[in-house]
């Protein structure tokens, strides 16, 4: 229980407890290339190539050798960079419960991304030879941000979407353009190790020679890509599991323990030794003097979340905490702890039309077309009246189609919406959602 009152390091007050500094990804070069080389990577990169004397198998051990090979190496190269950007640098960290069972069908479903890319490239080339090199470079630009948004969302129609690609692109900045050059630098090294390593290897090891310079110019990428979110992780909308950390001559100047780790710590001993009244009236009155403090806020919520539901401490604390997160700027947190509440008190409403429509745009930011709706479920009746109905209605559409691939349960909300707001931006961008619907009877 103590484990679930500490505050994430991700996430500080401003009051003396503010995260270090993220070093550019360029001042960082070193511990890319040496992260295969720790030691957990470096086992299963040594394993992996040891596995590639089965490609010596018949035809059908071969097949299932060599995708076992792939499988596995980009299985965990997901991994290295879905963790690296939520701020796990070092393989020592990783445990069990940091590993996300969605992870390990990105692979098939980059697979699939690299199939669709090489259709349209090919057909762009048969019509046009400039076309098709045009294609191409916009296919190798857009693949880091396609990465990027699969581990964030898991989601493949994401990762087709030009417009999450684009928006992630924007989200990094100029740098995503140095990031392409060192990804191709990397690519182009792979060769070259290959090149100089080949009059050295004897002839018995040449497979696993290949299949460990391949895998570790694959996992150097995938630490740095991972990197890259992490050190943006504010504008892509990563929670953090570690806090950034200073440079050492600046860290070296910082406390032992921030003074909200300590409050934290306290907490966490008092419900661990089963005083947990004591604890919510220690953290209640943190939470009264700081009223704009999120950690205090943070910490005051998490140890409600073991509270009696009965009292109504829960369901009052969140009313206000929420719309302090989503101020903040941290919406993916008020998400979580609107989810968590949720657990606990299954009929809790924000109360606040604004809030409960931005929470809904953070889950569909997640791509949780269940979530969305249920957080918009009866809104018009629930806020009637409010400017926010509108846009309410478009999320719910698109939820309902792109989401759930039901349009046919999207289209009287469309034609509510035509009714009662037939002039208004979000009509318009509804009914483009549901451009296949409105057509249908024409055809």
């Amino acid at each position: 229980m103590a484990a679930s009152l500490t505050a994430p390091t991700s996430l500080q007050d401003d009051e003396g407890d503010r995260p270090g500094t993220i070093a550019p990804f360029w001042r960082r070069l070193n511990s890319f290339f040496l992260f295969p080389l720790q030691m957990e990577p470096l086992i299963f990169l040594l394993l992996l190539s040891a596995g590639s004397y089965l490609l010596f198998l018949p035809l059908i051990g071969r097949i299932f050798a060599l995708l076992g090979l792939l499988l596995g190496a980009s299985r965990y190269a997901f991994k290295v960079a879905a963790l690296a950007s939520r701020g796990v640098l070092h393989s020592r960290d990783y445990t069990h419960a940091l590993t996300d069972p969605d992870w390990k069908v990105l692979p098939w479903k980059f697979f699939v991304v690299l199939v669709i890319h090489t259709l349209v490239v090919g057909f762009l080339a048969s019509r046009n030879e400039w076309l098709g090199l045009l294609g191409m470079l916009a296919s190798s630009l857009a693949m880091p941000a396609t990465l990027m948004v699969l581990i964030q969302s898991s989601s493949l129609r994401a990762a087709l979407n030009p417009f999450e690609l684009l928006g992630t692109m924007a989200d990094i900045g100029a740098q995503y353009l140095l990031l392409c050059l060192f990804l191709f630098l990397l690519q182009a090294g792979f060769p070259k190790a290959v090149q100089l390593l080949l009059p050295i290897t004897p002839g018995w090891m040449l497979l696993p020679m290949l299949v460990f310079c391949a895998v570790y110019f694959l996992w150097v990428m995938a630490a740095l890509i991972g990197y890259v979110m992490y050190q943006h992780h504010g504008a892509l909308d990563i929670d953090l599991l570690r806090e950034p950390e200073d440079e050492p001559e600046v860290a070296a100047q910082r406390p032992v323990k921030t003074q909200a780790q300590l409050r934290d710590g306290e907490v966490a001993d008092q419900v661990q030794k089963g005083d947990l009244q004591g604890a919510i009236a220690q953290a209640r009155e943190w939470a009264r003097t700081g009223h704009d403090n999120v950690a205090d806020q943070r910490r005051y919520h998490r140890v409600l979340l073991l509270d009696t539901p009965a009292s109504g401490r829960l369901q009052l604390h969140s009313q206000s905490y929420l719309p302090l997160l989503l101020l903040r700027k941290l919406g993916p947190e008020a998400l979580d702890a609107h989810t968590a509440v949720l657990k606990v008190l299954p009929e809790f409403d924000a109360g606040k039309p604004d809030v409960t429509l931005a929470l809904a745009e953070q889950a569909w930011k997640r791509m949780d077309a269940q979530h969305t709706l249920m957080l918009l479920r009866a809104f018009d009746r629930r806020y009637p009246g409010v400017v926010e109905i509108p846009r309410a209605y478009e999320l719910i559409i698109r939820a309902l189609k792109q989401g759930q691939g039901k349009g046919y349960k999207a289209m009287p909300v469309l034609q509510a919406m035509q009714r009662r707001y037939p002039d208004h931006p979000c009509t318009q961008e509804a009914a483009w959602v549901m451009r296949d619907e409105v057509s249908a009877p024409a055809a």
